[in-house]
């Protein structure tokens, strides 16, 4: 098994639990080769290193972006192994859409009792995306946090950046085109999930299901800032879907326009800028889940 773990994800303690890790998995009959990562581009480097030996598994230690990294680089190498999870990270979503603890025996008793889910893939460009995809404002949070403040206050330090951003809101003019139809709206920010939350906010695609074949894309409408406040109490309750300033649509594939050069936000991490074509590339990766 290729252990690639991100030693700056969440509070920088998985480093000192790999010792256990490797005595859980050695017991059971597996060798753990271990790879740290010197940083997000050294990534792709530890897992084309799987291709020349004969690994049954890869393990990640970090959070959704340092997952999100080691997924398109087994894609882009033509690597199929399951992957499974140690949730080191802030938010960590995509464990969490699988119940899977920040618990090192229990995250090492799933990988070894082997029960894996077969998941769906988002692809933004010609990037792929685990759990969200976004653009617009607060979307770039994650990205612009201090790593310090990130790691002490954790899913905190999301919602005072993003507080702090409220007085620069200004609407966006994007063009959402499906198969079947073509919208245009002013807005304030969009996300299309994969999976169903965000950042920890884990109802905001509430119905966003991980294979499917489809991704949930929410849009929030330009609106009065005196209508947010309702609008993101509904959000954090789950009843924000019915809103009026909520756009809700599901897809399998959507091409988003705007006439702004808008940076994306992929898994936490920067993406690419509009126009953009989203995807679900279907059933293409398997995961241990509990």
């Amino acid at each position: 098994m290729r252990l690639i773990y991100n030693p700056g994800s969440g509070d920088r303690s998985f480093k000192n639990r790999i010792d256990e890790v490797i005595d859980d998995f050695q017991r059971e009959g597996y060798q753990v080769v271990p790879y740290k990562t010197l940083g997000v581009d050294d990534i792709e480097y530890g897992v084309k290193l799987t291709k020349y030996d004969n690994y049954t598994s890869i393990a990640v230690a970090g959070g959704d972006g340092t997952i999100n990294r080691v997924v398109n680089a087994m894609i882009k190498n033509d690597i199929n192994l399951p992957i499974g999870i140690f949730p080191w990270g802030t938010a960590n979503d995509l464990a969490a859409y699988f119940g899977i603890p920040r618990d090192i025996k229990k995250c090492c008793k799933y990988m070894i009792k082997g029960k894996r889910r077969t998941i769906d893939l988002g692809k933004i460009n010609d990037k792929y995306f685990i759990n969200v995809a976004a653009g617009g404002l607060l979307t770039d949070v994650s990205q612009k946090i201090d790593t310090n403040l990130k790691n002490t206050l954790g899913k905190l330090a999301y919602y005072l950046k993003g507080i702090e951003q409220i007085p620069n809101f200004k609407p966006i003019p994007l063009q959402f085109t499906t198969r079947n139809k073509t919208l245009n709206a002013d807005v304030y920010l969009f996300i299309a999930f994969n999976g169903c939350s965000a950042g920890g906010f884990n109802l905001l695609g509430k119905n966003a299901v991980i294979d499917d074949g489809k991704f949930d894309l929410i849009a929030i409408k330009a609106c009065n800032i005196i209508d947010l406040l309702p609008l993101f109490i509904k959000i954090l309750r789950g009843e924000h879907l019915q809103d009026d300033n909520i756009i809700y649509i599901r897809a399998d594939k959507m091409k988003i326009n705007s006439k702004y050069k808008i940076e994306t936000d992929i898994d936490g991490e920067a993406g690419p800028l509009f126009p953009i074509s989203l995807e679900i590339v279907p059933n293409i990766i398997d995961v241990f889940v509990p």
